[in-house]
């Protein structure tokens, strides 16, 4: 597959989603859609996005609607603060949509998740989601061809490198300076460097992903 418009198109037309009576829209991926600095992975969104609404018409990829997520990349001094306060302001609307969009194009900035299926709530997805998920984030990932990517907890970072990493100890080498990158599993052909890190919200530890974003900040973007 050599487009994002064919996968996203495969994507919206999940029979599974279908068959359901969840009635959200898939949250696709978004930003530097051609080799980004930084592709950045989570792990499924939820009907919190407002973009999942079916009603939606616009651009679709995560936390849009949410604070919680840009709170930690402002933090890391990766998110400006004019946008950071039309989100504390509840802002969202479509042009505030653009503008983050924006910040992420011109910033080689790339999210998406395993899962594009929304859910009603906040649970992990099944391990069926996530191999159907991993089958479309690894085209996905063919087709922006990221330099770096980061794994938000630990689902992801299973998915890409094939590895059980303990996020405590990947931590403590941070701390003494080391070099942490990792090799992702052969992705069509190819590998990628990945670093791991907390799951910025609900189930993570915002304070830890935000000390491990400046890390990557300040060393590799």
């Amino acid at each position: 597959m050599s487009h994002l418009t064919e996968l996203w198109n495969l994507v919206d037309h999940c029979e599974d989603c279908a068959k359901s009576s969840n009635g959200l829209q898939h949250i696709l991926g978004g930003g530097q859609e051609n080799n980004p600095k930084v592709m950045f992975v989570f792990i499924n969104p939820t009907h919190r996005n407002i973009t999942s609404a079916p009603e939606y018409k616009g651009s679709r990829f995560p936390f849009v609607g949410t604070k919680e997520v840009w709170k930690v990349f402002f933090n890391a001094g990766l998110f400006p603060i004019e946008l950071m306060e039309q989100i504390n302001r509840n802002e969202w609307n479509p042009k505030l949509i653009d503008s983050v969009l924006n910040f992420l194009n011109k910033s080689g900035f790339y999210f998406t998740d395993v899962s594009k299926c929304c859910n009603h709530n906040a649970e992990l997805p099944s391990s069926e989601k996530i191999k159907k998920g991993e089958k479309t984030l690894l085209e996905e990932i063919s087709i922006v061809r990221p330099k770096l990517i980061i794994a938000f907890g630990l689902i992801p970072t299973k998915v890409l490198t094939n590895k059980n990493i303990k996020l405590g100890t990947f931590l403590e080498e941070i701390r003494k300076g080391k070099d942490v990158v990792i090799q992702s599993k052969v992705i069509f052909g190819r590998k990628y460097p990945v670093i791991p890190c907390y799951f910025p919200v609900g189930r993570g530890n915002p304070g830890k992903a935000v000390e491990i974003l400046k890390y990557i900040r300040i060393k590799y973007i």
